[in-house]
């Protein structure tokens, strides 16, 4: 090499990494690289593609830490991804308070825009809030596009945590490593983001309430990482509007359903159930089982089910404690004279009577003449569906051992009308169902062999079963 001039300043010293231990994405290229005329001889998408490896360059790098050993050349996607979550949960904190802000705008603008229409006109004030009404929309409008775009970005990351042994199995391929995205998650509880865009729902546009149901269900599905999966219960059972927000929701029939798969994602967890029964909600769940609305009826009717049988020890102590005012509601639903909710209200009473872990409750329920006289209104009902619903929980009645005296003289007294009905029932019964039949034959020899109450028989017979 030449050397330099007298006076000549000398080059500055590189900057860099020391030779030898270059970037990876340069170490990487091919010999004959070169530049001015010559063929690069790499395809654009696999220089990005080596621009993106990791390195073994240990030391940080065009300012980024390393991260397990490795550095990148270039911004990553898994910097883009955290980048992206705390960007969107941001945002949805943000559209939180607008929503709540834009439907007390819209509430009172509506209140002052019903008013008679003549007046309307004349009335500054109304028109002024007409308009605000409308604009109100647009601004509901903007913001569920970008609650939807928010969301996705959400619910990526939550379904990015897998399931179990998928999960870890998939840990080593992932770029976003599942602390990162815990962190993000308790982020958007600590907001509060979940129960308020709940609560929000009917402002949303039906993509937007969508997603709020995906990610309130996602965040509660089995297989959750542990961490996270506590808070979100802890979350979710001490929060003092979200079972009054679900609940509230079957008034609306555009967002009923959406609430109905929040509600049913809680039964999952015992706490959650346990605290909804608690909580005395349920009583407004049985009341929505009559909505006009066939699917908001028969959802509330799922709802219902599953808070009652998916954790049967905490339903069957809650049933116990508030036996009579459960079935006051309860049995308004077998009387409703509606064929829907008389049937679903028929199989879900048979399910729980008929079930070991109600046993207290089933005698409690047989013991009452009162739920006799429904049950045996029910017999003669003239649907054969009805009429079969009615007698599963009738044989109940029949087989107990220890029935009350006024459930014996009311059975006494009605014995040859009611082994009339079950001859009817036992003969519109298909041939090839000799269980039921056999059932059926079973139930009607008992009711012939039932005698007098205080009759001599009867308390022998009351003898041998103490014995």
């Amino acid at each position: 090499p030449r050397e330099p001039r007298p006076g000549a300043t000398a080059p500055p010293e590189p900057v860099g990494p020391p030779p030898g231990r270059l970037c990876d994405a340069r170490a990487r290229m091919p010999n004959f690289f070169s530049a001015g005329g010559v063929s690069i001889g790499l395809r654009p998408q696999d220089l990005l593609r080596r621009l993106h490896a990791p390195s073994s360059y240990d030391e940080p790098h065009h300012g980024n830490a390393m991260v397990g050993g490795h550095i990148w050349c270039l911004p990553h996607k898994r910097d883009a991804k955290l980048l992206d979550g705390r960007l969107a949960t941001k945002k949805l904190a943000s559209h939180v308070d607008e929503l709540i802000l834009m439907q007390e705008n819209m509430n009172i603008s509506f209140a002052v825009g019903v008013c008679d229409q003549e007046r309307a006109n004349e009335n500054t004030a109304a028109a002024a809030g007409r308009r605000k009404l409308v604009g109100g929309q647009r601004q509901a409008h903007d913001i569920s596009e970008d609650v939807h775009k928010q969301l996705t970005t959400i619910l990526g990351m939550i379904r990015s945590l897998g399931d179990g042994a998928e999960r870890e199995r998939k840990a080593s391929q992932k770029r976003m490593p599942g602390e990162d995205v815990v962190e993000l998650l308790e982020q958007l509880i600590g907001a509060d983001v979940p129960v308020q865009l709940l609560a929000q729902l009917d402002v949303l546009e039906f993509e937007a309430r969508k997603d709020v149901m995906n990610m309130c269900s996602a965040l509660l599905r089995p297989g959750m990482p542990q961490q996270i999966d506590k808070q979100v219960v802890e979350y979710l059972r001490y929060h003092p509007k979200l079972f009054q927000v679900l609940v509230a929701g079957y008034s609306n029939e555009e967002t009923a359903l959406l609430h109905g798969v929040v509600l049913r994602s809680c039964a999952r967890h015992e706490e959650l159930a346990e605290a909804f029964l608690t909580s005395g909600l349920v009583f407004e769940l049985v009341k929505h089982a009559r909505h006009p609305s066939i699917d908001i009826s028969s959802d509330a009717f799922y709802t219902l089910r599953e808070m009652l049988l998916a954790h049967k020890e905490v339903a069957a102590a809650w049933m116990e404690e508030n036996f009579a005012g459960f079935f006051e509601l309860y049995n308004a639903l077998l009387m409703s004279g509606e064929y829907i909710a008389e049937r679903q209200a028929q199989k879900l009473l048979t399910e729980i009577l008929l079930d070991k872990h109600f046993r207290k409750v089933m005698v409690a329920y047989v013991s009452s003449e009162q739920h006799l006289q429904i049950h045996m209104n029910l017999l003669k009902d003239r649907s054969k569906v009805i009429q079969m619903e009615a007698y599963h929980v009738f044989k109940v009645f029949v087989a107990n051992p220890m029935k009350p005296v006024r459930v014996q003289k009311i059975l006494y007294r009605n014995r040859d009308k009611l082994v009339t009905l079950l001859e009817s029932l036992r003969a519109a019964a298909k041939p090839e169902d000799t269980k039921l039949r056999d059932e059926l034959r079973n139930v009607i020899d008992k009711l012939l062999r039932q005698s007098a109450p205080n009759s001599p028989v009867q308390q022998q017979q009351q003898q041998q079963q103490q014995q």
